[in-house]
């Protein structure tokens, strides 16, 4: 158990002949010392024991104020108290007596880290905001620490979740949404945990894990989205009319896509134009979590080339001219799927995307066509499982030149 007293120490003396009166704590044989607002002269100090005297002293009933509280948020500490150094239990009761015992509100953190997820270019940003306000929602005002987030709380929260109507309109949320909003809560939990903890000192300023007692619901098994070659082709040959813009675009897109490895969305709006026959990239949404960028260099195949012809950008600025037709990459996604549903209902392929593409290259690859896994996977731009081993081998782009040759040809014939 921790131990708190009032002390001064002698070799602290100031030019002006006073001392600091300090608080100091104990705790698994470390002290620590926490600066008070108070100075003393050899007047208020007891000449034997050069401690603060206690009778007819105001200062050190003032302090001792302060030693009581202190003395009683340790004891609210409980067992936890064992995860503090003591340098780490200073902190946290300068906070305490600070007035900043609010703690580090979540509704403002969460925010703020889903505007600089934002700004980095990554989608998942809007999945942070879209989470964070629909706990905010069910909470009913801003004012929620992390340190008031109980298992209790989560469960409360995910039976409110299973209340509300689906996107779709069908029925209420399911267990693969209520996931989708707690593993962004509990995602949230865990960053903020990083950066304000600091175990080495032992500055827990957020102490508790609701997430060790509340259980996210388990991901259902997904349905494959892969579509044989023959509806692929089928999706190629698709005759559009004319004057049917929207829907020409999508199906050329999900050409394109399936062309380029299956290539993301985000990344096919905001890809650069070809250098000499290759296309590169760094792949949003994993480009800041690992240490190549998620790069990677596509090949152009000569199927692409009239695709690359049809949607050029005029200036040169990008690959395709999809920024000048739609008003962001949102906008694209969101037209390219709709119009992909009314093809996929044409054609007798129930629930279209456009990822279906990037589902159906891996699935062809792999099944049809005896790629390996490893090369699959480099073509994905997966993160390797062999990180230790990929320092030391240069990545060789041929591999997945030859996989994707190999997958066109299976497709559409050589």
């Amino acid at each position: 158990m921790a131990t708190v007293k009032i002390v001064i120490l002698k070799h602290q003396k100031r030019e002006d002949n006073t001392w600091n009166v300090k608080i100091r704590i104990t705790h698994d044989r470390q002290s620590a010392y926490l600066a008070t607002s108070h100075y003393v002269g050899a007047e208020l100090i007891n000449k034997k024991t050069f401690e603060l005297k206690e009778r007819n002293n105001p200062i050190y009933d003032r302090v001792m104020l302060d030693i009581l509280k202190i003395r009683s948020e340790l004891s609210k500490l409980g067992h936890s108290i064992e995860l503090y150094s003591a340098k780490g239990l200073c902190e946290l009761m300068k906070e305490k007596l600070s007035g900043k015992t609010d703690g580090i509100n979540f509704f403002d953190y969460g925010y703020a880290y889903a505007d600089k997820v934002l700004k980095e270019g990554r989608r998942i940003g809007e999945n942070y905001r879209i989470a964070v306000h629909k706990f905010e929602e069910f909470v009913g005002n801003r004012n929620l620490c992390f340190s008031d987030i109980t298992s209790s709380l989560l469960m409360k929260y995910e039976e409110y979740l299973k209340g509300l109507p689906s996107k779709c309109g069908i029925g209420n949320i399911s267990d693969s949404g209520v996931r989708l909003y707690m593993s962004k809560i509990q995602a949230l939990f865990n960053r903020a945990k990083f950066d304000f903890n600091d175990e080495d000192l032992g500055i827990i300023r957020i102490g508790n894990n609701p997430f060790a007692k509340y259980k996210i619901p388990k991901s259902p098994l997904t349905k494959k989205r892969s579509l044989s070659a023959d509806q692929i082709k089928a999706i190629r040959y698709y005759d559009v009319p004319e004057n049917m813009i929207g829907t020409m675009i999508a199906r050329d897109v999900f050409v394109m896509s399936f062309l380029m490895l299956g290539i993301n969305s985000v990344d096919m709006f905001y890809l650069k134009p070809p250098v000499n026959g290759r296309l590169e990239y760094e792949r949003r949404k994993t480009r800041t979590r690992r240490s190549d960028k998620a790069f990677i260099s596509i090949k152009v195949e000569p199927e692409l080339e009239a695709y690359l012809d049809r949607y050029k950008d005029s200036l040169n600025d990008r690959a395709f001219n999809f920024f000048i037709r739609y008003a962001d990459h949102k906008q694209f996604v969101h037209r390219i799927n709709v119009n992909l549903k009314k093809i996929g209902e044409a054609l007798g392929i129930p629930d279209l995307t456009f990822y279906a593409a990037r589902h159906s290259w891996a699935t062809i690859a792999r099944n049809d066509c005896a790629i390996s896994i490893d090369d699959v996977s480099m073509a994905l731009n997966h993160k390797s499982k062999h990180d230790v081993t990929d320092t030391y081998i240069k990545k060789d782009w041929s591999l997945i030149d030859k996989a994707n040759r190999k997958v066109i040809d299976f497709v559409f014939g050589k």
